[in-house]
């Protein structure tokens, strides 16, 4: 039975994928996520169901239109199959208990986060804003009320502070508050002090592949980056390898 409970977890998450791609491609339109129906972003044909199920549809289409023949963006099917994985990895994990369904809400609000500033350099607040509460709630659920507010506190101000400091020395905005909201809810989730691993690891991530990207896209050095997708992938980090952080950095003297 356990075999059927994780693959309708992954079944059911890729499906909760398909629905996180819309709102990444809506919100930042301002297009309601209720109405119209799905459709082709070229040729705006509606989108039959049996042309939306998640994964399949892509394959079976060879990742375009059925009616334009245009390419579907390879960011679709990704969505669903991490959201998915992340499904069935928490079902694994935390079977249906409370942290099951928090650490849901908190990886999809990332992925979603991840997404829209990927595309377009935007954190919209309506997400992240109302995910601190929701992480703080979760903090108190778990007894850790005191963790998670320091935590909050911790990783937006670090990340307001280097806003700031980089603005005086650039004279230029070289992080949004967007980024700064993002960091408190990722904090109030994960709590503090693993809000530290999380911001150390998202930061080394970024600058390692913003590097490459530089190098590979010949951009210069002033083309901006989304910093969110790196901060996101730093917080889901310390929820999934937690017990392997906390080790590697004891092997630095580092307790946390």
């Amino acid at each position: 039975m356990k075999i059927i409970y994780y693959i309708f977890s992954f079944i059911f998450g890729t499906v909760i994928g398909s629905f996180l791609n819309v709102l990444m491609f809506r919100i930042p339109k301002g297009i309601s996520i209720v109405k119209p129906n799905s459709f082709c972003p070229c040729c705006k044909k509606p989108i039959k169901w049996y042309e939306n199920i998640p994964l399949v549809s892509y394959i079976l289409l060879k990742g375009k239109c059925s009616a334009c023949r245009k390419q579907i963006s390879i960011r679709y099917p990704i969505v669903e199959l991490v959201t998915g994985c992340v499904f069935l990895y928490l079902f694994i994990q935390y079977d249906l208990g409370l942290e099951f369904f928090f650490y849901i809400f908190f990886f999809c609000s990332l992925i979603v986060i991840s997404g829209i500033d990927f595309s377009y350099q935007i954190i919209p607040d309506i997400f992240s804003i109302p995910a601190i509460f929701i992480g703080l709630i979760f903090q108190i659920v778990k007894g850790n009320f005191v963790l998670g507010i320091v935590g909050a506190v911790f990783g937006g101000g670090l990340i307001l502070l280097i806003r700031v400091i980089g603005g005086w020395t650039y004279k230029k905005e070289v992080m949004g508050l967007g980024d700064v909201y993002l960091t408190v809810m990722i904090g109030a989730f994960v709590g503090f002090p693993l809000i530290i691993a999380s911001i150390f690891i998202g930061a080394s991530v970024g600058a390692i592949l913003g590097i490459i990207y530089i190098i590979s896209t010949h951009q210069t050095r002033e083309s901006p980056i989304p910093f969110g997708p790196f901060l996101s992938i730093g917080g889901a980090a310390v929820i999934i390898f937690k017990p392997q952080i906390i080790h590697f950095f004891a092997l630095l003297g580092i307790n946390l």
